[in-house]
């Protein structure tokens, strides 16, 4: 898998692999997914074992699991999170240890292993340079009471905290509150396989290194795994008036997804491509119509038509740091998973700047983002989902655009469990636009993430009746139920809103109205929420549709003559500091109804 420079934050799935192919140094882990090994002065380091689902410079945080007795048994994971300490001297290795049961190689069980051939009854020679004195140890390696830290198990890989992947199993030995090792090993599902490799990319039309263009050319490929064109290796492609058909099944949808195996139009290894007045088409399976991959990769298109019918076959994708610029594209998909503007895993960009988006798939809105992806201008239909979709730490951008979704909700932010995308929080701007959903789910609908959406002087048109529903799931495989709730801010400014905003026990709203929004509905009616707030600004105004429980009740209007009550209650929480101007008094409002503490 590509290497990206920068550390990336992972999920809970890498802990559980490394268990099943790491050597163990101690006991089986208790309960709680620790276990203990006697360090070499004699103290008993902690081990732990787990999913890792957040790491940063200076920490990453695990979900605990119990060590597998053997290999083939399902990971089972105990519920509870650990976060430890990274530091420069933290020792980073990918896999080795053994397959079978930890902590015995595989055909011990019970007896000595066989002596290597010739090696009966005596001792092997000393290799040459060694005799009578031990070899010198790695610099850097020795303790502070001179004694060489354990191994981890045999077959390891040196590597660095950026390798990590989303996902992964882990296992680590503690010192103190500190990670002195850790062994990454794959997802829990793929232990003891293979990694598979990353695919070399080919072309009909390759451009290698060297800086070329071409006008009115036709280029088309129907290998499987074989792009129309590619431009790799630094390489420069001007292209003009082509024609670019692509037809074969990817031999990898991963691949595909991740790397642009057997796109159209590929642009790998920090090489730069232009396209101008062209049509790009695909009926083939993971063919992505135009694709950049790779730090320094950059595509800009302009007059551009793309039109692709198989599954997993996106217009524009942009992975791992690469980019896509686009101005006047039209880009029509009808395949599954074929988000008409999408990146995937390592937090590609793109911008688009006027033209059409149209997907007719399952599971392909109009803009799915682990990225950065800003579109301004633009028309979009999804006929089977969302009208966008944030995954993760990413974003979505739309400026004076017009897109409507059929799917279960309007817009999704979350954070899925793939490991495509860094946890963090999920963000979603409109400025000018008009956003539609054809069902009846809510308009917003965030999950097992942070999030913020940011709205501003945008048409939201819904059926259902609710704005905004911050809730965690059972039925998605999002997170762990009862602990994948979402943390939502919903700001306002100039905007009209309506529709309730529910949440649940273990999810957070803030509701924020300023530049003289107005928002009709309730706010938390059923009493559920973790945390919830609301705040108005002089000018903004909230019109109650049913009771509203809140911690944090926040208005610059302190006659409340901009909440019209309509007959219900606000329940506020006089605990909470910033309700002290409320002096934990029941206030009448306009309408008849009041606003008191709870």
């Amino acid at each position: 898998m590509m290497k990206r420079q920068k550390i990336r934050k992972v999920t809970a799935a890498v802990v559980a692999a490394a268990m099943l192919i790491s050597g163990c140094q101690g006991g089986r882990a208790g309960q709680n997914g620790q276990g203990g090994s006697s360090g070499t002065d004699g103290s008993a380091d902690e081990e732990l074992y787990g999913q890792v689902t957040v790491v940063d410079e200076s920490e990453m945080t695990v979900s605990l699991a119990k060590r597998p007795e053997g290999p083939g048994e399902e990971t089972e994971f105990t519920g509870e999170e650990q976060t430890v300490k990274v530091t420069e001297e933290t020792k980073v290795t990918r896999g080795g240890g053994m397959k079978g049961a930890p902590g015995k190689p595989e055909g011990q069980e019970g007896e000595a292993p066989e002596k290597p051939e010739g090696q009966e009854g005596e001792v092997p020679e000393k290799p040459e340079n060694q005799e009578g004195e031990a070899p010198e140890k790695p610099e850097g390696q020795e303790g502070e009471d001179g004694e060489q830290p354990r191994k981890p198990g045999g077959g390891a890989e040196e590597a660095e905290l950026s390798d990590m992947q989303k996902g992964d199993m882990v296992r680590i030995i503690l010192n103190g509150d500190e990670a002195a090792e850790i062994m990454i090993q794959s997802m829990p599902e793929d232990a003891g396989k293979k990694e598979e490799s990353v695919a070399e990319l080919t072309g009909t039309y390759t451009v290698d290194g060297e800086k070329e263009s071409a006008a009115n050319k036709t280029y088309e490929s129907e290998e499987q795994d074989k792009s129309a064109v590619l431009v790799t290796n630094q390489g420069s492609l001007k292209l003009t008036g082509g024609t670019l058909k692509k037809t074969g099944d990817t031999g990898s949808t991963e691949q595909s997804d991740f790397y642009g195996l057997n796109a159209v139009f590929a642009v790998e290894d920090g090489s730069r491509a232009e396209l101008y007045d062209s049509t790009v088409s695909s009926s083939a399976e993971g063919a992505n119509a135009v694709f950049a991959t790779g730090e320094d990769s950059e595509v800009s298109i302009d007059n551009i038509r793309i039109h692709t019918t198989g599954n997993s076959s996106r217009g524009l994708d942009a992975t791992y740091g690469g980019s896509i610029t686009a101005t006047n594209v039209d880009i029509k998909t009808e395949g599954a998973h074929c988000a008409p503007a999408a990146t995937d895993r390592g937090e590609g960009t793109i911008t688009v700047n006027g033209g059409t988006l149209s997907a007719s798939g399952e599971g392909s809105p109009c803009v799915y983002s682990t990225g950065d992806i800003t579109i301004k201008n633009v028309e979009g239909e999804a006929l089977a989902s969302q009208a966008a979709v944030v995954e993760g730490k990413n974003s979505v951008t739309l400026e004076k655009c017009k897109l409507t979704g059929s799917g279960e909700n309007g817009v999704m932010l979350y954070q899925s469990t793939s490991g495509d995308a860094g946890e963090g929080t999920a963000s979603f701007t409109a400025r000018d636009c008009e956003l539609s959903s054809s069902s009846k789910g809510p308009m917003f609908y965030v999950t097992n993430t942070k999030a913020e959406a940011l709205l501003d002087n945008t048409a939201l048109n819904f059926g259902g009746g609710i704005l905004a529903q911050v809730s965690g799931n059972d039925t998605n495989n999002w997170g762990k139920p009862g602990a994948n709730g979402g943390d939502f801010t919903l700001t306002a400014a100039g905007q009209k809103l309506a529709g309730d905003i529910t949440c649940d026990s273990i999810s957070t709203v803030s509701v924020v109205l300023t530049d003289k929004s107005q928002w009709t509905g309730a706010l938390n009616a059923g009493q559920e929420g973790k945390k919830v707030s609301v705040s108005l600004d002089v000018g903004s105004s909230w019109t109650l549709t049913g009771d509203s429980y809140v911690d944090v009740f926040e208005n610059k209007d302190e006659s409340l003559d901009n909440i019209i009550s309509n007959g219900y209650m606000i329940y506020y929480d006089p605990a909470e500091e910033a309700n002290d101007w409320l002096e934990k008094r029941t206030i009448n409002l306009s309408g008849g109804g009041k606003i008191m503490p709870k």
